[in-house]
């Protein structure tokens, strides 16, 4: 596709690559002013610093000025003396480029098709020929040459807005590297550029809906670790039990960390979604240990000795609904079919996550709760 004739520029991008279908590019550079010089300076600069970042496979931008328009410019004083208006000379222009119309023919039941007569394209494809046009006037025919010219200027092949000023956009497009990578190496290789005081730049990709729905997610893990807290105060009539059991969802970062660094994954929108499922399992399995060494010690067993058989009995129902769910959530961290590799950050860090959370669990807890807990049973409130 390259080696057409007046192909300018080719890319190629796989469909569903970014997070939004609105976005057209993981990186989408905006970059606004009033003058389209500043702009296409602006333009040069970021992309000649994207082509230097690792992680994008292709550049593109939204238009170049190379698009050469001819502008007619009549001497009107020398037209009037001729006697020919502006209308005149370019209707008879029109018919030199785009041919006239002078004739139909006739079809039954349809529209007449228009016989148009057009001049060589060796007599009307340069300026110079043009400038040699005769036209007609009251006075005789007249060169072009003597009542106008022409002017050439560069414009850009489309022209894009947005409020009262003329916008330009630089995309980047991303293989498999983390937006937030792409994004570091991208402010490293644009460092020391120095954009033309008239342009404003503005990043509208990935990072933009990333850093939003980032923003949201943490506040919904946050809401729903209080929610637990809460829940739990209830259930345990115990602060202290409340923050024991909270106290095992931190655990699973360690795991999720280490496999995320293993398997080559990054932080991401499904690798947040898996430390929210992480959350339930490992409270729960907390909350299984803790109940079961509470009923032992209501039953006269002492703190130490509870606890051990909480383990001893719970330890095997935990480490199989760890096991269970890690193997349930192999092929999702693999990537293992057609689209699944964009949930795969969710599947490593459910099983990183889960397995090493799960031993920490019954390692620390147990230490924390014989350390805290009064050696009647009974839970203070406060």
């Amino acid at each position: 596709m390259a080696r057409i004739d007046n192909i300018k520029s080719l890319e190629v991008v796989d469909y569903g690559a970014t997070a939004m279908a609105s976005i057209r590019a993981s990186i989408d550079v905006t970059l606004s002013s009033q003058s389209f010089a500043d702009l296409e300076t602006a333009g040069d600069l970021v992309e000649k610093a994207l082509y230097k970042t690792r992680g994008i496979v292709s550049v593109a931008r939204t238009w170049d000025k190379d698009k050469t328009v001819y502008n007619l410019e009549i001497d009107q004083a020398r037209a009037a003396m001729y006697g020919l208006k502006s209308a005149d000379i370019a209707g008879q222009l029109q018919a030199v480029l785009r041919g006239a119309l002078v004739a139909s023919l006739p079809l039954q039941n349809s529209v007449d098709f228009g016989v148009r007569v057009w001049l060589p394209a060796g007599q009307r494809d340069s300026v110079d020929i043009l400038q040699s046009t005769l036209l007609d006037s009251p006075k005789g025919k007249i060169p072009l040459a003597a009542i106008a010219s022409f002017k050439s200027e560069q414009e850009p092949g489309i022209i894009t807005r947005e409020g009262l000023n003329y916008t330009l956009n630089v995309y980047g497009s991303r293989e498999k590297a983390a937006i937030s990578h792409i994004m570091a190496d991208f402010d490293k290789a644009f460092k020391g550029s120095k954009l033309p005081s008239s342009v404003t730049m503005e990043q509208s990709g990935d990072i933009k809906q990333f850093k939003s729905a980032a923003g949201r997610m943490v506040g919904a893990i946050g809401f729903a670790v209080i929610l637990i807290f809460f829940t739990l105060i209830a259930l345990f009539n115990s602060i202290r039990v409340a923050i024991m059991i909270v106290l095992s969802i931190p655990l699973t970062i360690i795991g999720a960390s280490w496999t995320n660094l293993i398997l080559d994954y990054h932080v991401s929108m499904p690798a947040m979604m898996g430390f929210i499922l992480l959350s339930g399992i490992i409270v729960n399995n907390a909350i299984l240990l803790i109940h079961f060494a509470q009923e032992k010690m209501a039953e006269g067993l002492a703190k130490k000795e509870a606890m051990l058989e909480s383990i001893r009995i719970r330890t095997r129902p935990v480490l199989m609904t760890a096991f269970a769910v890690s193997a349930g959530m192999l092929p999702v961290a693999l990537g293992s079919a057609i689209g699944l590799e964009r949930l795969a950050p969710l599947g490593a860090v459910a099983i990183g996550g889960l397995i090493v959370g799960t031993f920490l669990t019954l390692l620390f807890i147990p230490l924390i709760f014989i350390m805290v807990t009064k050696e009647d049973g009974k839970q203070p409130v406060g």
